[in-house]
């Protein structure tokens, strides 16, 4: 964990910590003048719990809707305004949306905030309910989209000066999910959650054995691969100190609880904005999943032996959430010296997967809307696509911003964009991913570009 002192700084030696009490601090400014302009933040939450049986998302394996609530889900909403431009960044408890431009169109006509300035986002959550399922309860539906509105109108009506300060935590609830596998043969498919031979619609009463092969790739626990464990942290406070709200960022798949599992629940990053804000009374806690195309839980129910375990996923977040308490307590924050906010909103047109061509020989790139933000010290870089980690901390590490933030699952859903090694190893994600392998090199080649005006 990256702590700092009380003065905002992070911990240096001693001999680089003797500075004039004069200066300021470092991207803070201790006095704010009072024509200066100064940025604001609003938050809020609105429960979209929905009270009837619903469809759930994210898995092919349930034949039916859920069977009861363990816990509260929300639409969470975080805008920042400069006295010029405001930015939304709207977080809902769902794997997805149905037709989110029409939605962000929606929320920009009602709040006046700019179509480029909605950051229209989703936790991820698979074990919530499905807005694109057409038997998906209408009236949830119908309300959900309300309630996305009502929590930006909210947000924005709580609007006042606040200090900023950023922190970097660490967390190992994650783990890689490219396991390869050795020569076997079992009833087991690749991928227990979509497609079972004891469960779920390719149940049967005659399983085959299927053979694997060493050295393929699935989806399973992987301990000695990769991930990015870095727990990005935003603490947002009114000018008088007291904390208002808190922004998490952390690249895993919201996926501990299976295809078994037909308890909506908060899911893993729910149960620890729970935690936080328990530990933080009055505050809002907004989380924006990062590059977490290839990393899982650690446990995930219905693989690797792994049963579903609504506690358990519970235990999962609170594990996280004692880290970002943690940070958040040595965190310090200041009034940013530049409160501007920059935002460069582009689509990127990265090259098609090759075997999706013959459909149709003139469509052979897919636009990727990407959004980058910068206020003072921090960035965030949304996109509608689940990156592999190895693409999002490059990514990271390209913005020369002192805390930099990956929001995916953002202004629409792509699926999965992998590391161009990944679609030589096969698995999963590549099979399934509309992009041409080299669209991890254009991509960051042109966020690169997008970066320019930002710095």
């Amino acid at each position: 964990m990256m702590t700092q002192t009380q003065s905002g700084i992070s911990s240096l030696p001693c001999s680089i910590l003797l500075i004039s009490a004069g200066l300021l601090l470092a991207g803070f400014s201790t006095i704010a003048g009072a024509s200066s302009p100064r940025l604001k933040a609003g938050l809020a939450k609105v429960d979209i719990t929905p009270n009837r049986p619903v469809m759930m998302g994210g898995y092919a394996l349930r034949t039916g809707p859920s069977t009861g609530v363990y816990g509260p889900i929300f639409v969470r909403t975080l805008v920042f305004d400069d006295g010029a431009q405001r930015v939304a960044l709207i977080e809902s408890d769902v794997v997805e949306y149905s037709q989110p431009e029409a939605i962000r169109k929606r929320v920009s006509e009602a709040t006046g905030i700019s179509l480029a300035g909605i950051l229209l986002a989703n936790v991820h959550n698979h074990s919530a309910p499905d807005p694109t399922s057409s038997a998906t309860d209408s009236e949830w539906k119908d309300t959900f989209i309300e309630k996305i509105i009502t929590s930006v109108k909210l947000a924005v009506g709580r609007l006042e000066p606040v200090r900023v300060g950023g922190n970097i935590g660490h967390s190992r609830i994650g783990m890689n999910r490219r396991k390869r596998v050795a020569a076997a043969y079992s009833t087991s498919t690749f991928d227990e959650n979509y497609f079972s031979q004891s469960f779920g619609k390719s149940k049967t009463g005659h399983p085959v054995m299927i053979r694997e092969i060493e050295g393929v790739t699935r989806l399973g626990n992987n301990p000695e691969g990769p991930i990015d464990d870095e727990v990005g942290v935003l603490r947002i406070d009114n000018l008088s100190g007291k904390p208002l709200g808190i922004f998490v960022n952390y690249a895993c798949h919201g996926t501990s609880l299976g295809g078994r599992n037909l308890s909506v629940s908060p899911e893993w990053m729910g149960h620890m904005l729970q935690f936080v804000e328990e530990n933080f009374p009055g505050v809002v806690g907004v989380f924006a999943n990062g590059a977490a195309g290839d990393i899982n839980p650690r446990f995930v129910g219905g693989l690797e032996g792994y049963q579903d375990s609504l506690e358990n996923t519970k235990q999962l977040g609170f594990e996280i959430g004692n880290e970002v308490v943690a940070v958040l307590k040595g965190t310090a924050t200041g009034e940013p010296l530049d409160p501007k906010i920059r935002l460069v909103s582009q689509e990127i047109l990265l090259p098609r997967n090759y075997r999706e061509l013959p459909a149709d020989f003139t469509n052979t790139t897919l636009k990727v809307p990407a959004t980058l933000v910068r206020i003072g010290d921090f960035t965030w870089v949304t996109l509608p696509v689940e990156l592999f980690h190895e693409i999002g901390k490059r990514i990271k590490s390209s913005c020369h911003s002192r805390f930099a933030y990956i929001v995916t699952y953002c202004n629409g859903d792509l699926g999965y964009l992998p590391t161009q090694k990944a679609f030589s190893e096969g698995g999963y994600e590549p099979a399934f991913s509309h992009f041409d392998p080299v669209a991890e090199q254009v991509l960051l080649k042109e966020i690169q570009q997008l970066m320019l005006p930002l710095l």
